[in-house]
Protein backbone atom coordinates (compact mmCIF):
# COMPACT_ATOMS: atom_id res chain seq x y z
CA UNK A 1 0.00 0.00 0.00
CA UNK A 2 1.53 3.14 -0.82
CA UNK A 3 0.04 6.66 -0.42
CA UNK A 4 1.02 9.60 -2.82
CA UNK A 5 1.07 13.27 -1.85
CA UNK A 6 1.40 15.77 -5.19
CA UNK A 7 3.19 19.00 -4.14
CA UNK A 8 4.16 21.25 -6.67
CA UNK A 9 3.33 18.52 -9.32
CA UNK A 10 5.51 16.12 -8.41
CA UNK A 11 5.01 12.83 -6.04
CA UNK A 12 5.85 12.53 -2.49
CA UNK A 13 5.27 8.73 -1.80
CA UNK A 14 4.95 7.47 1.94
CA UNK A 15 4.91 3.36 2.26
CA UNK A 16 2.77 1.92 5.23
CA UNK A 17 1.81 3.99 7.49
CA UNK A 18 4.89 6.66 7.29
CA UNK A 19 3.97 10.28 6.81
CA UNK A 20 4.80 11.92 3.39
CA UNK A 21 7.76 13.94 3.59
CA UNK A 22 6.63 17.81 2.06
CA UNK A 23 8.84 19.17 -0.33
CA UNK A 24 9.41 22.96 0.49
CA UNK A 25 8.90 24.72 -3.00
CA UNK A 26 11.89 25.49 -4.66
CA UNK A 27 13.70 29.05 -4.23
CA UNK A 28 14.70 31.43 -7.74
CA UNK A 29 17.79 32.77 -7.56
CA UNK A 30 17.68 35.51 -10.00
CA UNK A 31 21.03 37.00 -9.74
CA UNK A 32 23.32 33.97 -9.84
CA UNK A 33 26.67 34.86 -8.70
CA UNK A 34 29.98 34.92 -10.47
CA UNK A 35 32.68 33.11 -9.96
CA UNK A 36 34.21 33.49 -6.24
CA UNK A 37 31.24 35.45 -5.08
CA UNK A 38 28.33 34.88 -3.24
CA UNK A 39 24.60 35.95 -3.37
CA UNK A 40 22.16 35.92 -0.64
CA UNK A 41 18.68 34.32 -0.93
CA UNK A 42 15.63 34.52 1.00
CA UNK A 43 14.74 30.72 1.61
CA UNK A 44 11.96 28.85 3.44
CA UNK A 45 14.01 28.74 6.45
CA UNK A 46 15.57 31.63 6.45
CA UNK A 47 18.45 33.79 4.31
CA UNK A 48 20.64 30.62 2.09
CA UNK A 49 23.96 31.37 0.91
CA UNK A 50 24.77 30.72 -2.38
CA UNK A 51 28.61 30.88 -4.00
CA UNK A 52 30.16 30.03 -6.98
CA UNK A 53 33.26 28.17 -6.82
CA UNK A 54 35.78 26.30 -8.67
CA UNK A 55 32.88 26.90 -12.09
CA UNK A 56 30.22 25.35 -9.62
CA UNK A 57 27.28 26.41 -7.20
CA UNK A 58 27.11 25.56 -3.81
CA UNK A 59 24.49 26.37 -1.21
CA UNK A 60 23.69 26.31 2.35
CA UNK A 61 21.47 27.75 5.18
CA UNK A 62 23.04 31.30 6.14
CA UNK A 63 22.60 31.19 9.57
CA UNK A 64 24.67 29.93 12.58
CA UNK A 65 23.23 26.75 14.63
CA UNK A 66 25.39 28.00 17.51
CA UNK A 67 23.47 31.27 18.65
CA UNK A 68 21.51 31.55 15.04
CA UNK A 69 23.48 34.34 13.82
CA UNK A 70 24.16 35.76 10.06
CA UNK A 71 27.20 33.83 8.66
CA UNK A 72 26.46 35.71 5.18
CA UNK A 73 29.69 37.30 5.53
CA UNK A 74 31.71 34.31 6.53
CA UNK A 75 34.53 33.43 4.61
CA UNK A 76 34.26 30.61 2.01
CA UNK A 77 37.60 28.74 1.71
CA UNK A 78 38.50 25.77 -0.49
CA UNK A 79 38.32 22.41 1.36
CA UNK A 80 39.44 18.70 0.60
CA UNK A 81 35.57 17.79 -0.12
CA UNK A 82 33.98 20.91 -1.07
CA UNK A 83 34.19 24.90 0.20
CA UNK A 84 34.21 25.13 3.71
CA UNK A 85 31.65 28.30 5.23
CA UNK A 86 33.59 29.74 8.61
CA UNK A 87 30.98 31.63 10.69
CA UNK A 88 32.56 35.08 11.02
CA UNK A 89 30.87 35.32 14.73
CA UNK A 90 32.72 31.70 16.34
CA UNK A 91 34.42 30.11 13.71
CA UNK A 92 32.45 27.13 13.36
CA UNK A 93 33.37 25.63 9.77
CA UNK A 94 30.42 24.14 7.70
CA UNK A 95 31.17 21.86 4.28
CA UNK A 96 29.26 23.92 1.40
CA UNK A 97 28.64 20.58 -0.93
CA UNK A 98 26.76 18.62 2.05
CA UNK A 99 25.95 20.87 5.33
CA UNK A 100 28.69 19.06 7.56
CA UNK A 101 29.82 20.77 10.56
CA UNK A 102 33.68 20.26 10.24
CA UNK A 103 34.78 22.26 13.33
CA UNK A 104 32.42 23.77 16.13
CA UNK A 105 33.72 26.39 17.73
CA UNK A 106 32.05 27.46 21.32
CA UNK A 107 34.71 30.12 22.58
CA UNK A 108 34.16 33.62 21.87
CA UNK A 109 35.49 35.29 18.53
CA UNK A 110 36.56 31.91 17.76
CA UNK A 111 39.28 31.36 20.59
CA UNK A 112 38.84 28.30 22.47
CA UNK A 113 39.60 28.38 26.59
CA UNK A 114 38.43 26.29 29.43
CA UNK A 115 36.39 28.92 30.92
CA UNK A 116 35.03 30.91 28.24
CA UNK A 117 34.45 27.16 26.60
CA UNK A 118 32.46 26.27 29.50
CA UNK A 119 30.28 29.39 29.57
CA UNK A 120 29.83 29.12 25.92
CA UNK A 121 28.60 25.72 26.05
CA UNK A 122 25.62 26.04 27.79
CA UNK A 123 25.04 29.16 25.44
CA UNK A 124 23.14 28.67 22.06
CA UNK A 125 23.00 25.45 20.21
CA UNK A 126 24.95 22.33 20.30
CA UNK A 127 27.25 21.12 17.50
CA UNK A 128 24.74 20.73 14.30
CA UNK A 129 24.65 20.60 10.66
CA UNK A 130 22.97 23.21 8.49
CA UNK A 131 21.25 22.48 5.34
CA UNK A 132 22.54 22.42 2.06
CA UNK A 133 20.71 22.61 -1.19
CA UNK A 134 20.63 20.86 -4.24
CA UNK A 135 21.10 23.47 -7.44
CA UNK A 136 19.96 23.14 -10.49
CA UNK A 137 20.72 25.23 -13.68
CA UNK A 138 17.52 25.04 -16.31
CA UNK A 139 19.44 27.52 -18.97
CA UNK A 140 17.07 30.15 -17.61
CA UNK A 141 19.29 32.71 -16.35
CA UNK A 142 18.17 31.65 -12.79
CA UNK A 143 19.16 28.90 -10.39
CA UNK A 144 16.68 26.83 -8.37
CA UNK A 145 17.20 25.89 -5.37
CA UNK A 146 16.09 22.68 -3.22
CA UNK A 147 15.91 21.06 -0.08
CA UNK A 148 18.54 18.10 -0.61
CA UNK A 149 16.40 14.98 0.37
CA UNK A 150 18.04 13.05 3.07
CA UNK A 151 20.13 16.28 4.00
CA UNK A 152 20.85 17.97 7.52
CA UNK A 153 17.72 19.56 8.66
Amino acid sequence: RCAVAFVGGLPAASRLGRVARRAQPAVRVVNPPREGEREVVDGPHGPIIVAKLGGEFFAVDGTCPHLNLPMKRGKIEKGQDGPILTCSFHNSCFNMKNGKCTKWVTGVLGFENDIVGGLMGNVGGQKTDIRAYKITDHGDGYLWLEEKIGGSS
